[in-house]
């Protein structure tokens, strides 16, 4: 599987002595979604990075090809080697995002079409009932009752 990025952004901040903490902001060149990668890092007594680990170990060859690049650069990285090494199988990062979002589009559309149905019930019935009393009204004789 190879993806191409471009590095939007990068954040680089000291945790503790010797340790920090990186984090990327890519867009992907295929769908230009954006996406964070995070890592810890190991620093020299200048506070200058010497290595960087991934968070997620499937993230691990990304970070090793992060570290040669910089803010606005555009790669090009190949996960098929590691993902065979690692017995990973190919999967679409974003294929549950894309089923949850149109799963939240349809309860939002039938939401509203329940809404609508139920005001033109609401409707039809408040029409039926003033219907039915003037009928009964007009069916009912006038009563006068004269007073004593």
């Amino acid at each position: 599987m190879t993806k191409t990025y471009t590095i939007q952004t990068v954040a680089h901040t000291a945790v503790s002595p010797g340790k920090g903490s990186i984090t990327w902001q890519l867009q992907d060149k295929a769908d230009g979604r954006l996406r964070k990668v995070s890592g810890v890092t190991d620093l020299d007594r200048n506070g200058a990075i010497e290595s960087a680990h991934s968070i997620y170990v499937r993230e691990a060859p990304l970070v090793e090809e992060l570290l040669r690049h910089y803010e606005g650069d555009t790669f090009t990285i190949d996960f098929a080697g590691f993902n065979q090494a690692q017995g990973y199988i190919h999967r679409e990062i974003y294929a549950n995002m894309r089923k949850r979002e149109r799963l939240n589009l349809l309860s939002r559309k039938t939401w509203r079409v329940l809404a609508v149905l139920s005001l033109l019930t609401v409707l039809w019935l408040s029409w039926s009932m003033y219907s039915s009393f003037n009928k009964f009204s007009r069916e009912q004789p006038l009563i006068h009752h004269e007073l004593p």
